[in-house]
Order: structure tokens, then C-alpha cells, then sequence
């Protein structure tokens, strides 16, 4: 579980810190009105939830293969 929890949170704030600039990018440079930043703040989460699962499932993997290769040793 804890491999999981890791994995996750590792990837989410990866991708965090990647869209923080982004956003603010986007702010100043196209955004017309409220329902733009809206948008782009609904993009973001939307983002930040698939990071999260897929970081949850890259550390179960890892987790998986890690316990897979001490069990083969022996």
C-alpha cells in the first residue's frame, strides 16, 4: 500500500510542478475571461487525478517486481 501511496504522490507532484507555470502562462498570455480559467483549472485537476492513478499503478508495479525478484533469489 505504501508503494502505491509513494508512487502517486511522487508523479502528482511532478506533474504540479509542471503545470504551475503552465497555468500561469496561460493566465496572462490567452486566457479572456473567468470561463477560460475555469477551464483550465478543471484541465489541471483532471491532470492531477490521472497522475495520481497512474503513479498509484507505476508503484505497484515497481512494488510487484520488486517482491517477484527477492522471492527468485531464494
Amino acid at each position: 500500500m505504501l508503494s502505491i501511496v509513494a508512487g502517486a504522490g511522487m508523479l502528482a507532484l511532478f506533474v504540479y510542478k509542471l503545470i504551475g507555470p503552465m497555468g500561469h502562462w496561460y493566465e496572462l498570455g490567452f486566457a479572456n475571461n473567468d470561463d477560460d480559467l475555469g477551464r483550465a483549472y478543471l484541465g489541471a485537476l483532471a491532470v492531477q487525478l490521472a497522475a495520481s492513478v497512474i503513479g498509484g499503478w507505476l508503484g505497484n508495479r515497481l512494488f510487484c517486481r520488486w517482491r517477484q525478484k527477492r522471492l527468485r533469489r531464494r
